[in-house]
């Protein structure tokens, strides 16, 4: 097979450009910096535990550092899955890179030059398209928040995609390939990201179904959809132990499983158990405001940011050095400004897809023919409808009740992902359709016109009125009288400004397309062009966002996040297993604490529901009292009845309370009514309901009994009272992330209560290695019926979902590697018959 090398040299020169691009914008990463963000710190302290016992041999699928144990499915650091250790050369070199910064946008820019090519729109055309995709500022926000999935995800994603056209443009072998490898590339990494562009690959779909009703062609048709559903199915079981781990956890967390308390408001249990996945109201808390939808064109019309960077001349900083404020204190107070002024808490910033992009997308729609016009043109209104959440509550209550899985996802202006592909994709076919030639002049020249008209009358309407047609006020502005309205008009002029600049590019835009369409530029110059004037708009913006101040060096963010801490050498002097309660940060949203402690606080989006409702009904509210109880007693906690102010509290282990000081320092604070690792109760008390079982722990003494909802009542058949047996004990004598082991001594029979969290699928109990079932009480912990005498107990997780998973990801990489195989041989045969035919 010949290779035409001169054929090759554009695309070499289009890679080497995108490598430019991305080294000069992150250029703090060749000096080992990388980004500092919270999302960074949480995330790498959160999976600390499971890393440091795999680098240390072992394997695990559960932590106990966070949120008093959990799976770590969704965390990291753990087992890996079959289907990972089998690919692992080929996970290595396709997301070898994705934590920096410099590898993420080449990936972008890569993965969307290629969607642009199996579009086929010309070479130097989809190097402006990669860039005006790539360069879309949300893309560059998850970037700085660290949200290394969200990255991930997109660009491996968009390879399934890309196979999805490939397969219904008859490269039936080669597409299938692209999804069933990249589907477990991409889509487990963030299942959000995925879903919605699952979503948009089903728009695009029924395009196809439409031309194959147009043209006829219902043996294409169906062979390419069952190659794509198999095809994505062999991708999906690929990744089955992940879909099966993760399929019961969801079902008891917060994004997958309803709380199984029933409020006054609920008539009954059954109307509970209908609010399967998030609550509404959590779900579409980050809904993107109507208004909000024009910064797609106008970045800062709602204000940029929460702490937007403001500079001496603007009226925020005058204000501040008019009432007495030095000059750099001024300047300090203005680089974090609250500018932003939309419908959300706080933003990273706005969902800028480009002035140039809005006026080519619209292009798009009087210039570009056939079935995949309406598809994106129906893609990009329902990902921006749908971004509008709480919003526009008739849509989103239709998907989040009846779409299937839309109810596991929250921050529903996530979607805004859909349009922020589906717009420049439809501009720049709109762009190859000039190049073909095959549009009337006429035509051609009254749709620049429209477009350019259309989206620059907007952004002059915004320009001339926009700082009278607004108070630009915020239901979150909390600053005093005098200093508010020098912020409004701040926010004002960034409206107005940005107005301007955005008009100014819509012009310089269509005057280029008007240019190439009467054929006084060549496309390469037109392309080359086109991507300077797309980067001149796009890229200062995103370094609003997104620039240098994000990098640190990677030793100082060490230091600065992971060094020991003086209250954790105390706390570490303890050898024992136990768990702490870090009242100086936001105690269950941060994981720093879970580094190196045992918290019973963390950081996920995705806890079990039980355990949310044990920090709501008990944990939250006795932290106050715990609070006051320190301050009485100066830290001698003995001096007051722990067990009536903070029970469950020590029902979970809580060693110590590490709580802030005046001079800013913290020190760790002993609970001597810790109960310990495990216990012998003497008594068992069965209730009927999940609100009778979490209302008793204020109740009970859960010292001496333990309460089971009625499902485990065949446990305490005959237990109800036990004999009292002040000799008994149960000591932790192993702790590992992956099995616990104690020694038991008791007179008689007895039920033993463990201070570990009660999750149904996975954990073992072996009583002196045979089988033995444990059973849920206290809401949330594990306990065990163990005959008298001295036992060796043992609990090891194993869940048995990953295992039947591993299996059928075995048999779905051996379809993979056939239909590798079967392609490369047609693809022999094809090239030795065109050569024959020559």
């Amino acid at each position: 097979m010949k290779i035409d090398w001169k054929k090759l040299v554009p695309d070499a020169l289009i890679m080497l450009l995108f490598v430019l691009a991305a080294v000069i914008y992150c250029s703090p990463a060749l000096d080992d910096k990388i980004i500092y963000a919270g999302d960074y710190i949480n995330g790498y302290s959160a999976a600390h535990e499971g890393a440091e016992y795999r680098d240390q041999g072992g394997s695990t699928w559960w932590t106990g550092s966070m949120f008093s144990g959990m799976p770590n499915y969704q965390i990291g650091g753990g087992a890996r899955y079959k289907s990972d250790t089998i690919l692992m050369p080929f996970i290595r070199f396709f997301r070898w890179g994705t934590r920096n910064a410099i590898f993420i946008l080449l990936f972008y820019l890569v993965a969307f030059y290629l969607l642009m090519r199996t579009f086929k729109i010309e070479r130097w055309i989809s190097l402006a398209g990669a860039f005006a995709t790539s360069f879309s500022s949300y893309f560059f926000i998850i970037i700085a928040a660290q949200h290394h999935g969200k990255t991930v995800a997109i660009t491996w994603m968009m390879l399934v995609l890309i196979g999805f056209v490939l397969i219904y443009r008859r490269q039936y072998l080669w597409g299938a390939l692209l999804v069933m490898f990249f589907i477990p590339m991409g889509f487990f990494v963030h299942p959000q990201m995925s879903y919605y562009i699952c979503m948009l690959i089903g728009v695009l779909f029924f395009a196809e179904l439409y031309k194959a009703i147009r043209d006829s062609e219902w043996k294409h048709f169906g062979l390419a959809t069952c190659t794509f559903a198999l095809a994505f199915a062999v991708g999906m079981g690929i990744g089955s132990a992940n879909i099966f781990a993760n399929q019961e956890y969801a079902e008891q967390t917060m994004r997958g499983g309803h709380s199984d308390l029933v409020s006054a408001q609920q008539t009954d249990k059954a109307a509970a158990a209908t609010a399967k996945g998030l609550d509404l109201e959590y779900a579409t808390a980050w809904s993107e405001g109507i208004g909000e939808t024009f910064t797609m064109m106008i970045p800062n019309l709602m204000g940029g940011m929460s702490g937007y960077a403001l500079d001496e001349d603007s009226e925020f900083c005058k204000t501040l050095v008019q009432a007495g404020y030095t000059k750099s204190q001024a300047k300090e107070y203005g680089r974090h400004a609250p500018t932003y002024w939309g419908d959300k808490m706080f933003t990273s910033g706005p969902v800028y897809i480009g002035a140039i992009v809005c006026f080519l997308f619209l292009l798009g729609l009087l210039l570009v023919d056939g079935p995949y016009k309406w598809a994106l043109l129906a893609a990009t209104l329902f990902s921006i409808l749908l971004s509008w959440g709480h919003n526009f509550m008739p849509l989103t209550k239709l998907f989040f009740n009846y779409f299937p899985m839309y109810n596991k996802f929250r921050a529903v202006e996530s979607i805004l992902i859909v349009a922020e592909i589906t717009m420049p994709l439809l501009g720049f076919l709109a762009l190859d359709a000039i190049r073909r030639q095959t549009l009337s002049p006429g035509r051609v020249r009254r749709a620049v016109y429209i477009s350019a008209g259309v989206t620059g009358a907007i952004c002059l309407v915004f320009a001339l009125f926009g700082g009278s047609m607004f108070d630009f006020t915020s239901d979150y502005d909390n600053l005093p009288d005098w200093l508010l309205p020098a912020l409004q008009e701040d926010r004002a002029s960034m409206l107005q400004a940005d107005a301007w600049r955005s008009l100014l590019f819509i012009l310089l835009g269509a005057g280029l397309t008007w240019l190439y369409a009467e054929q006084k530029l060549k496309t390469q110059w037109f392309g080359l062009a086109l991507t300077a004037l797309i980067l001149a708009d796009m890229w200062p913006v995103n370094k609003r966002y997104f620039n240098n101040d994000n990098f640190e060096k990677r030793s100082k963010i060490e230091r600065a996040a992971f060094a020991i801490e003086p209250y954790e050498q105390e706390i570490l002097k303890d050898s024992g297993h136990f768990r702490v309660l870090n009242l100086t940060d936001n105690t269950f949203n941060e994981a720093r604490t879970s580094y190196r402690l045992k918290s019973i606080g963390g950081y996920s989006a995705a806890k079990l529901r039980r355990y949310q409702d044990l920090i709501d009904q008990h944990i939250a509210p006795e932290i106050n009292p715990l609070f006051q109880s320190i301050s009485t007693t100066n830290g001698n906690l003995a001096m007051q009845p722990g067990d009536s102010i903070y029970p469950v509290l020590n029902m979970l282990n809580m060693r110590y309370a590490v709580v802030p000081l005046q001079d800013g320092s913290k020190t760790p604070v002993l609970n001597p009514y810790a109960m310990g690792n495990a216990w012998y109760v003497d008594k068992l008390q069965v209730v009927e309901n999940a609100n009778a079982e979490c209302d008793a722990l204020r109740q009970i003494d859960l010292r001496t009994t333990a309460v089971l909802d009625r499902q485990f009542a065949s446990y305490a058949e005959g237990r109800e009272l036990m004999e009292h047996d002040s000799a008994a004990s149960v000591t932790l004598t192993t702790y590992t992330p992956e099995y616990i082991e104690y020694d038991a001594v008791s007179a008689h029979d007895g039920t033993i209560v463990f201070s570990e969290i009660y999750y149904p699928y996975g954990w073992k109990a072996l009583i002196d290695g045979r089988p033995a079932e444990h059973f849920r009480v206290n809401y949330l912990l594990r306990a065990l019926n163990v005959p008298a005498g001295e036992h060796h107990i043992r609990f090891e997780f194993r869940p048995e979902s990953v295992e039947r998973g591993n299996r059928l990801s075995v048999i779905c990489i051996g379809i993979m590697l056939l239909t590798l195989i079967a392609a490369v041989v047609m693809q022999i045969k094809s090239t030795r018959k065109t050569e024959i035919n020559e």
